[in-house]
C-alpha cells in the first residue's frame, strides 16, 4: 500500500522512496526479523546486558523509530521539503529511545501486569526462557532504565514547540501503560 502512488499522491517519488527504504530496514533483516530471529535464538541461554538490547532495539523498537522518521521524512516531504537534519536527529533519538523503552516495559507488564492488560499469559516471557530486561538485570533495574529512556526521549525534543506535544504524550503512555 506505501508504494501505491495513488494512495501516497501528496508525497514526492523520492520522498516515497526514502519512507519506503526505512519501513524495509526496520522490517526485515536489520530491523524486527532481525531482532525476533536474535530473541529466538537466545531464548534459553544466558546472555549479557548488550544482547537482550540488541534484541530489544530490534524487535518492536525498530518499527517505533521507523514510524517517527517516517513521520518526519512524509511531514516535511508533503511540502518538497526535507526535514531539517537536527530535527530529524532529535527525533531519530526520540524514537530509539521509546522503541527501546516500549520493549522494556513490555518486559516489566509481562511480569507485573494482566493477561487483559497485555493480551498474552502473564509470565508466558519466563516460561518460554526469553530474553528479557527484568531477566538480565532485575525488575527494579528494568523500571529505572525505562525511566531514564523516558528522561532521554523527552530531552531530545525539549526544543520543540507545542506542536511536539503528541510525542511527549506517546512517550509518557509508553512508560506508563497498563493495558
Amino acid at each position: 500500500m506505501i508504494a501505491d502512488k495513488g494512495l501516497n499522491n501528496r508525497l514526492e517519488p523520492d520522498t516515497l522512496i526514502t519512507v519506503i527504504k526505512i519501513l524495509a530496514a526496520a522490517s526485515g533483516s536489520l530491523g524486527m526479523v532481525g531482532g525476533q530471529a536474535a530473541d529466538i535464538q537466545a531464548s534459553g541461554k544466558d546472555v549479557d546486558l548488550p544482547d537482550v538490547e540488541y534484541i530489544h532495539t530490534h524487535k518492536t523498537g525498530a518499527l517505533i523509530l521507523a514510524s517517527v522518521r517516517i513521520g518526519a521524512i512524509a511531514g516535511a516531504g508533503s511540502r518538497g521539503e526535507r526535514p531539517f537534519a537536527p530535527t530529524l536527529a532529535a527525533l531519530t533519538r526520540f524514537g530509539e529511545c521509546i522503541g527501546l523503552a516500549f520493549q522494556i516495559v513490555d518486559d516489566i507488564l509481562d511480569i507485573e501486569g494482566s493477561r487483559e492488560e497485555i493480551g498474552k499469559d502473564v509470565g508466558s516471557d519466563i516460561a518460554k526462557k526469553k530474553v528479557t530486561y527484568p531477566s538480565v538485570i532485575g525488575i527494579s533495574e528494568s523500571k529505572k532504565r525505562a525511566s531514564e529512556l523516558l528522561e532521554m526521549a523527552l530531552d531530545s525534543v525539549s526544543a520543540f514547540d507545542e506542536k511536539a506535544e503528541p510525542l511527549r504524550q506517546i512517550a509518557g503512555y509508553i512508560i506508563e501503560r497498563r493495558s
